[in-house]
């Protein structure tokens, strides 16, 4: 049986979808290189097609500016201090206060700085983050919804098909891929949004 076929209510391994697309397009590559670009993929689309709203609550501490992200900074959609919405800004160019900014790959600061300690008075608003694949988890469940899964194996062989320059396979496992995103598109357009509050943490970040 074929992996489509168990996508719908089913719980798809990791080593599933890697069998599935050995079995599509068999390319000798190693575990580690295939659950690398299964991550891609799925981190890609949890920031993009499929986007869970999540909220973290942290402490404000008087005279600190600088916090670091739990998870990558393109995720981060909104940052509220003392109920404050500070939108971002980048530093070297004038702005009206008060905003947040970039601090190297992992922080972002806040301006201006808080002048007294605030339980709870940070509350950040992001995309949340999968949990990372890896080879020693090969039954594990990717967290991307089950009826998509193939989205997985689909986006998957492009970057492999791309690796080998098999322009033909590029073409048409990007249009199978695009197919189901649009699938993905009319079924997400008929659910209704909601929020998602992931954790709730306290101290500093």
């Amino acid at each position: 049986m074929g992996l489509f076929c168990l996508l719908r209510g089913d719980n798809v391994t990791l080593q599933e979808i890697i069998d599935e697309i050995s079995e599509k397009y068999p390319h000798g590559l190693s575990n580690d290189s295939v659950i690398r670009k299964i991550n891609q993929v799925q981190n890609e689309l949890f920031r993009t097609t499929f986007p869970i709203r999540s909220l973290a609550i942290y402490n404000l501490q008087k005279n600190v500016f600088a916090y670091n992200l739990p998870f990558p900074k393109t995720n981060l959609v909104g940052v509220f201090a003392n109920g404050v919405e500070h939108r971002y800004q980048d530093v070297r160019r004038k702005s009206n206060t008060p905003f947040y900014y970039f601090v190297g790959t992992t922080g972002f600061a806040l301006y201006p700085t808080p002048t007294e300690d605030v339980v709870g008075g940070l509350t950040l608003f992001y995309n949340k983050y999968p949990a990372q694949l890896n080879v020693n988890s090969l039954s594990a469940v990717p967290e991307l919804d089950a009826d998509f899964h193939m989205l997985l194996v689909y986006g998957g062989l492009v970057q492999i098909t791309e690796n080998f320059n098999d322009v033909a396979m590029v073409n048409n496992y990007t249009a199978k891929y695009n197919g189901l995103i649009e699938e993905f598109n009319k079924v997400n357009d008929e659910t209704p949004d909601y929020l998602v509050i992931e954790d709730v943490m306290g101290g500093l970040l």
